[in-house]
């Protein structure tokens, strides 16, 4: 070193400078070449390098101490905002920073309620901006190919429909995202806060009234419909239990909604169910067909669940719900619950 001259050292000083800025400039360059859109949620509290690393993980940038140089260097490294983003890895990390320091602007919350079918969250994301009309419906209809994209979930194994599956809650979308994005939301939702204790009850068929998991939903699915009530649930599980051992029918209205409607309940125009509709042909039409029907009318809450897997057993074969007070009336016999209907109904 000692024998190099002043230029030398300046130059080779140069040359290393001029690498190390290209390779930083490379780094800072976008991940991949297409423009390859992912969600990216960023909850609050987040650190800095907490940020990098979830960038990092998810492809989104080429380099999580890139991002955290260029962070430090610019500024930006105490601006970025919490919240949910649409990121995508043909973005330079400059593009992402200044994304992230603007915040997020393109996230909608959106409420789905317990029982909401395939068809009426269908209507609800696009009604909000999320996803094109029917988008769902037919992701539905073709499900098992497109859950290729989604990811394998085990409770999903030979169910033959999303129903059920969607599990009610508040999300945050993104407008115009993919179908996958949005379904894969849903179903991690469910295999996070319904799956365990469904699959607890699978695994020990002992706590279970009923074999399968997915058998379980479509009672859940029913009790959602018939009764608010928690233990108002949990006494009309134990009669459709009993309903089914017996070998009579359920005839459970809501199922004939489900059928009268072609899968709505929110935006059915004439929800209730009249002498002639009892007749209707149809798989879920629990008066003309006995046992479950075919899958889920709905797609049931946590409440639901939980009283499906834990029913009341009773002398009770027949139930009512009061107009007025929302309460389940119960009766043992036949003629009991034509006077119940009488008294209650007025027919």
């Amino acid at each position: 070193m000692c024998g190099m001259s002043t230029d030398k050292i300046f130059t080779a000083i140069l040359i290393f400078l001029c690498s190390a800025l290209s390779f930083f400039i490379f780094m800072l360059s976008s991940a991949s070449n297409g423009a390859h859109y992912s969600p990216v949620e960023i909850p609050a509290g987040s650190g800095f390098k907490d940020i990098a690393a979830v960038l990092a993980e998810k492809n989104i940038v080429r380099s999580k101490n890139a991002f955290i140089i260029y962070g430090v260097l610019s500024g930006s490294a105490h601006q970025l905002k919490p919240g949910n983003y649409l990121l995508s890895s043909g973005s330079s990390t400059p593009v992402i920073v200044w994304a992230i320091k603007r915040g997020p602007t393109i996230d909608k919350s959106i409420f789905i309620p317990e029982g909401a079918t395939v068809r009426d969250i269908d209507n609800i994301l696009s009604e909000a901006g999320v996803l094109p009309a029917g988008t769902l419906v037919n992701f539905n209809k073709s499900y098992e190919v497109s859950l290729r994209k989604v990811g394998d979930y085990e409770f999903l194994r030979g169910i033959f429909s999303l129903e059920g599956f969607l599990f009610p809650d508040t999300y945050r979308f993104f407008k115009n995202t993919s179908a996958e994005a949005v379904l894969k939301k849903f179903l991690d939702n469910f295999q996070k806060k319904a799956w365990p204790i469904l699959e607890e009850c699978q695994k020990s068929k002992v706590k279970c009234q009923m074999s399968e998991a997915g058998e379980i939903l479509i009672i859940a699915s029913l009790l959602e419909k018939e009764a608010p009530d928690y233990e108002d649930r949990r006494m009309i599980a134990g009669v459709l239990y009993k309903r089914l051992e017996i070998g009579m029918g359920l005839q459970v209205d809501a199922t004939i909604v489900y059928a009268k409607c072609g899968g709505l309940f929110i935006t059915c125009g004439s929800p209730r169910v009249l002498k002639s509709d009892l007749a209707v042909k149809s798989l879920y039409n629990t008066y003309l067909y006995r046992g479950l029907p075919p899958g889920p009318i709905g797609n049931p809450g946590l409440d639901a669940i939980k009283a499906a897997l834990n029913p009341i057993a009773s002398e009770y074969i027949y139930y009512l719900s009061d107009p007025k007070t929302k309460k389940t009336i119960f009766s043992k016999t036949l003629d009991e619950h034509n006077d119940n209907r009488v008294k209650y109904l007025g027919n």
